[in-house]
């Protein structure tokens, strides 16, 4: 006999769920229309031999679906006919593990799309790629996906990119990509990967760039996917998808050899028969727009090319510029589609990936380096990076940069621009920046400097002024960072100090409230409570005569690593209000969730005196640049915490909002997830960012010291 708490039921949490089950039903119904003939064929579902049938995301569900929308794969097929479901059907497919899963997988893939579907948010190749996906998740195989980029560098040195060689704009992108498959690996265990199929060679003939070009970009990709870790990245040229031999093993020399038979080849082999690029653009949605964008790229890509100047001697040069542009992008429409070709044939249980615009219908449009909002959309290889004094990372033209930003270069290379700024001036101490994704910097002492100098000779008030916008700020390879002395002084520099109840330095050690585990995502000062003061440093009691009590949060943590935890464990997460609100899914809006209050009931560790705090604002304004920052703490379950829980309500919303918040604080596109390293000096403004740690290997040695600074 089940107890009186068993048999409760969360009455809102049914009726939600029962809204979903009635749309489920009602889309299979168009889905599978009603074959009365067929009820008794093929068990009581009609799903003969345990075949899984073709379904949509049920996620968004808000459009019709017919049988003839759904493609066959090899893997996963669907029966001819299909009676309808009845809901007792309808609810256990929806209930089956691999298929809740597989939509799960979609869900995060879609977050990273940005897909030419007007008034549309869903993706509309959900349907293409959920039996794809589902037989990765049935199979116990990672997510294979696969987007056809990185060519090579526009030939328009001049006006748009750095040189020949990779630099920034493609370190951003891998490492967006990788954060796409780290995202999935979160919630399912076989994780996932992008390969790159580089289609350099396919096009670079066309527009006047060497095949040792080619394959020198193609070895700058790869040797970034090793130096930044990228373990879900992998690239391949087109000779892999050729079939022939040994590849792995192919030399520079032997590629340039055999380059121009790879590209004859590759269109003899997949090239589609009396193919009519003219028509395709005509009638083909996805081919039209791709068309438009090769016009784009390739008007100021060729502008000092060859073509430009024989264009420019003829009359009307103009015009013959651009029917040349024109010819040219429909000879690449061509050799893209053998190119698309070979790799339905030989990858046709990958997602597809593409930097294009596109419908959605067949594949997702993916921004490598998603611009701010009203920014301009741009590959790496057609731009540089212009990383501003905030922290944002735009891909521009470089002519368009030249005057307000300086180059930066790296290991001799020009690597990125960044917007001119005093706060970069640090003092006497010459130094280098390393800009961090998705953010956050590290200081180091300037490239040579020896011996390394103290960290006291750092302008500590432009340190501050710098953490106010690009929060972690980090000094890295300085002397004296141990000295606790010197700590509490620079401290003191930065701003007010503010006691803690161990002291001024919080020394965080294992068992400091169990430090080994995981904690919730938060700001601190939580459950820092105080008794409001007038101007005369009264207590400030309201009309009932009690006390009035509010929050006391720092401004600032103030972090010095006496002891790092062991590799690959124990890292610090910090969550960027700024990139929250930038990848903030609709219907959501700042304006929204400023308005939002919440409360917060909690016992343990992180107990107030018993007392529910309540009316807490979502978002609030940062004192200094007036942008809105999030005020959260995460819901925090016993499963996480041995000895501590909260639990949070939305007061005047929508508690699918704390769902919403707990997942993007997470967000691979929003969170760092730092590396501590011995000596490590780190400022964070505690308006702007939300930080936690994740749980490192019981009996380390990790310490870190805090000081909370106003």
């Amino acid at each position: 006999m089940s107890s009186p708490t068993e048999s409760i039921v969360n009455v809102q949490q049914f009726n939600a769920l029962e809204t979903k089950v009635d749309a489920l039903v009602a889309q299979l119904h168009q889905l599978l229309p009603q074959q009365q003939s067929q009820n008794k064929k093929g068990g009581r579902n009609g799903f003969k031999n345990n075949q899984i049938p073709r379904v949509p995301s049920f996620s968004r569900l808000n459009r019709p679906l017919t049988p003839e929308s759904l493609p066959e794969t090899p893997d996963i097929s669907t029966p001819a006919i299909q009676p309808a479901l009845d809901q007792a059907d309808s609810v256990a497919f929806t209930e089956r593990p691999s298929a809740q899963l597989a939509i799960q997988i979609l869900d995060i893939i879609q977050r990273y799309g940005n897909n030419a579907v007007s008034g549309d948010a869903s993706w509309p190749g959900k349907v293409k790629f959920m039996p794809v996906v589902e037989a990765c998740v049935v199979k116990r195989e990672p997510i294979r996906m696969i987007l056809p980029a990185f060519p090579f560098k526009s030939p328009n040195r001049k006006d748009k990119t750095l040189g020949s060689h990779v630099d920034m704009g493609e370190e951003l992108a891998l490492m967006h990509l990788n954060g796409l498959c780290e995202s999935i690996a979160e919630v399912y265990e076989h994780g996932a990967n992008v390969v790159i199929a580089s289609d350099g060679l396919v096009y670079n003939d066309l527009m006047g760039i060497e095949d040792g070009e080619v394959w020198d970009y193609g070895t700058g990709i790869r040797q970034i996917v090793q130096r930044k870790g990228l373990s879900h990245i992998s690239a391949f040229r087109i000779v892999d998808l050729l079939g022939h031999c040994n590849t792995d093993r192919l030399t520079r020399e032997e590629y340039l050899i055999h380059a121009g038979c790879y590209r004859r080849e590759l269109v003899a082999r997949f090239g589609p028969r009396n193919f009519d690029s003219h028509a395709a653009v005509l009638d083909e949605e996805d081919t039209r727009m791709t068309y438009r964008g090769y016009i784009k790229f390739l008007t100021k890509d060729l502008m000092y090319t060859k073509m430009a100047m024989e264009a420019q001697s003829q009359p009307s040069p103009k015009r013959r510029y651009k029917e040349a542009i024109e010819n040219l992008a429909y000879q690449m429409i061509t050799r893209g589609k053998a190119f698309a070709a070979a790799i339905e044939e030989n990858c046709a249980n990958y997602v597809r990936l593409s930097i294009h615009p596109s419908s959605g219908k067949t594949k997702l449009s993916v921004p490598l380096i998603p611009p701010p909002p009203g920014g301009q959309l741009m590959t790496p290889w057609h731009s540089s990076v212009a990383v501003g004094a905030d922290g944002t990372f735009r891909t521009v033209h470089a002519a368009t940069v030249r005057d307000t930003h300086d180059l930066v270069y790296q290991d001799g290379r020009p690597h990125h621009f960044r917007e001119r700024s005093p706060l970069y001036d640090l003092g006497e101490t010459k130094v280098d920046f390393e800009h961090l994704y998705p953010c956050g910097l590290i200081i180091r002492p300037a490239a040579g400097t020896e011996p390394a100098p103290s960290y006291r000779r750092i302008d500590t008030q432009k340190l501050r002024k710098l953490a106010e916008i690009r929060s972690p700020v980090v000094l890295r390879g300085f002397a004296e960072t141990t000295d606790r002395e010197l700590f509490i002084n620079s401290a003191q520099e930065i701003g007010d100090v503010l006691s803690q109840p161990a002291g001024v330095v919080q020394e965080i050690k294992e068992h400091y409230f169990m430090t080994s585990e995981a904690r919730p995502m938060h700001y601190d000062g939580m459950f820092s409570i105080v008794t409001q003061k007038d101007e005369n440093g009264n207590d400030m009691k309201d009309e009932q005569g009690k006390e009035i009590r509010i929050q006391k949060s720092p401004k600032f943590q103030y972090f010095t690593s006496i002891a790092a935890a062991q590799k690959g464990s124990g890292y610090t997460l910090f969550a960027s209000s700024r990139l929250f609100f930038k990848y903030l899914p609709a219907p959501y809006t700042v304006e929204r969730l400023e308005a939002a209050k919440w409360r917060i009931d909690n016992a343990g560790l992180w107990d107030a005196d018993n007392l529910p705090l309540t009316d807490l604002p979502l978002v609030v304004r940062h004192p200094e640049t007036n942008s809105p920052c999030l005020r959260w703490h995460e819901s925090w379950s016993v499963s996480k915490h041995r000895s501590s829980t909260c639990e949070i309500t939305m007061q005047n919303d929508s508690q699918d909002i704390v769902q919403l918040v707990d997942r993007m604080v997470y967000d691979r596109r929003v969170c760092l997830r730092f590396t501590w390293e011995q000596g490590d000096i780190l400022l964070s403004d505690n308006t702007a960012m939300l930080h936690t740690k994740t749980a490192f290997t019981g009996g380390s040695d990790r310490e870190i010291w805090r000081i909370h600074v106003d």
